[in-house]
C-alpha cells in the first residue's frame, strides 16, 4: 500500500491518503496537547497508521499528547495497543 505524504490543515488536522481515498487522520488542539479525534479507515486499520498520525501531531504540537475525553471504548482500545505505547515518540514517520 503507497500512502501520500501527510498533509496538515489549518494547523490542527493531519491526514493521511492514497490514490483512492482517506485512509486516516487526526485533530489535536495544541493548548491542551490533546487529541481531539482520530480516525482510520476500517480496511487499513490495525497497520501503525494511527500511531503514525499522533506522532506526526506530537511533532507538529512539540509535547507528548494525551487523548481527549469522552473517549469511545475503540479509542480507548487504540490508545492501551501496543502499537500506540511502542510507537516512536518524535521521529519522522513521514
Amino acid at each position: 500500500m503507497r500512502l501520500n505524504e501527510p498533509v496538515i490543515f489549518n494547523g490542527d488536522t493531519i491526514v493521511i491518503n492514497n490514490a483512492n481515498t482517506t485512509v486516516g487522520y487526526a485533530q489535536f488542539n495544541k493548548d491542551k496537547c490533546t487529541v481531539e479525534y482520530v480516525f482510520v479507515n476500517s480496511m487499513f486499520r490495525r497497520q501503525g497508521i494511527g500511531a503514525k498520525l499522533i506522532n506526526i501531531a506530537e511533532e507538529v504540537v512539540g509535547n507528548r499528547l494525551k487523548p481527549s475525553n469522552p473517549i469511545s471504548p475503540l479509542g480507548q482500545k487504540f490508545f492501551n495497543s501496543q502499537k500506540y505505547q511502542n510507537r516512536k515518540h518524535f521521529s519522522s514517520l513521514r
